[in-house]
């Protein structure tokens, strides 16, 4: 079991991890949270996802601390334990439904696709609302990193970003940013001034 002061440590370098990946993922796309509601101000009926929602955040997880267990260990992190993949599933009626996204595989619960799209990251925000800041954290920025990563492969295979993924983007952006803010209120800092302040830039650019 963790001591209390090695999740502290742990704590703090998912928050450095997460200001990384937002920062980068700012840089390339400016038009983040202008349009799009958090998924709290949607009336949606999510019930019946909740089994398998719950297993993709906890395989998120994993991959989150992975990554801070290899910074704190060796000092580097490599992405080489997702790929990019298209999965295909049956559906209800008897057709097949194909999801593209980022394929993640857990020794414990198996292998998942994240299909990055608004309706997975409202989905993925509306089951982690009970969590505790630290896992909002993990998990909001393991999807802007894997947003982030995507566009860089999808504008080097056909020379654009398509449409369909901006708004999860954005969503994704808001919602790490927020919590990301209220982590530094909580320990009396910056709060969420600093992406605020991105946010405004961008609006009178």
């Amino acid at each position: 079991m963790m001591s209390a002061e090695m999740e502290e440590v742990h704590d703090s370098m998912a928050v450095a991890i997460a200001e990384r990946y937002l920062t980068d993922a700012v840089k390339n796309f400016h038009d983040w949270g202008a349009r799009y509601a958090a998924p709290e101000n949607e009336i949606v009926d999510l019930l019946d996802e909740e089994e398998a929602s719950v297993r993709l955040i906890e395989i998120i997880l994993e991959y989150a601390k992975e990554t801070e267990d290899a910074l704190l260990r060796s000092g580097a992190a490599f992405d080489t334990n997702f790929t990019y993949a298209t999965a295909i599933r049956l559906t209800e009626d008897g057709g097949v439904h194909s999801v593209r996204g980022v394929k993640l595989s857990s020794d414990r619960l198996g292998w998942s696709v994240v299909e990055l799209s608004i309706t997975t990251v409202r989905r993925i925000a509306y089951f982690c609302r009970q969590r505790l800041l630290f896992d909002r954290i993990r998990v909001y920025a393991q999807l802007v990193h894997y947003f982030n990563e995507l566009r860089g492969h999808l504008e080097d295979a056909v020379g654009r970003f398509p449409g369909e993924y901006f708004s999860g983007f954005a969503m994704a952006i808001e919602l790490l940013a927020r919590e990301v803010g209220e982590y530094w209120l909580l320990c009396g800092g910056r709060g969420d001034s600093q992406w605020a302040a991105v946010k405004q830039d961008q609006g009178a650019s």
